[in-house]
């Protein structure tokens, strides 16, 4: 893989900045670089082709052998195709089709993290405090604010970890991060109902409805019950998507 091409790349690195090698020594040091398996790089039996695909890094690369000595030029060729040359036509595209509903001379209005906020969701600390999610819950159809589930619920939202927050949030919303303005600014709002069930409601696992940012929870009787019934089918039911 392309991280194993960099770890033998940083291997080299230390190498060959340590000034106290003779010349001798140092290309006997290049030449016993192994992983943690004891493999060299020539053991990757790898060539200048992008991977995966039949693109040459470079005119005739399919005939030039990855080595510990031309490494950088090989890792410098898959980050060009990958990054830049290689996807030169696709950004031309989006360019153009970005600059039809906006010049692209205006985003000189944002800084880098102002777009990224705005394109991909924030993720700031204070969004999720039990708070900010109690008063920006919309809980109906046999939930009030006020509603034991509901203030469970706000309370095990807010002590999620990171990965968890990003896991819940694709879960319900179907994207990883919340809008700038956070919960309040989820449109629809995220809808808290109770679901109802035959039964004891600890028993019972909750649903959503993605498409409207619709959570069905049953009445759960403690938030230790919540929390585990939530992450669960939050786990198991990321990338699946049921009729019900």
């Amino acid at each position: 893989s392309l991280k194993e091409v960099e770890s033998f790349a940083l291997k080299k690195e230390k190498i060959m900045n340590n000034g106290l090698l003779t010349e001798a020594e140092r290309d006997n040091q290049l030449s016993s670089i192994r992983d943690d398996e004891g493999n060299s790089i020539d053991d990757l039996y790898l060539d200048f082709v992008l991977p995966g695909t039949e693109l040459e890094l470079v005119q005739g690369g399919r005939d030039i052998p990855l080595t510990i000595h031309n490494v950088e030029e090989y890792l410098c060729g898959v980050v060009d195709l990958t990054l830049r040359e290689g996807v030169r036509k696709q950004m031309e595209a989006v360019r153009a089709g970005f600059s039809v509903v906006m010049p692209l001379s205006n985003l000189q209005l944002f800084y880098a993290h102002e777009m990224n906020d705005l394109l991909c969701g924030s993720k700031r600390a204070e969004q999720w405090e039990e708070e900010v999610i109690l008063t920006s819950l919309q809980p109906d159809h046999g939930f009030t604010a006020t509603s034991a589930a509901v203030t469970h619920l706000a309370r095990v939202l807010s002590a999620l970890s990171a990965s968890e927050q990003r896991s819940f949030l694709k879960f319900v919303t179907g994207a990883p991060k919340l809008p700038v303005g956070g919960f309040k600014a989820l449109h629809p709002r995220l809808t808290v109902v109770k679901k109802s069930v035959e039964g004891d409601p600890d028993r019972y696992l909750p649903s959503v409805m993605t498409c409207v940012n619709y959570l069905k929870l049953p009445d759960y009787s403690t938030a230790e019950i919540l929390r585990e019934k939530l992450l669960l089918a939050v786990k198991e039911g990321q990338n699946s998507f049921h009729l019900s």
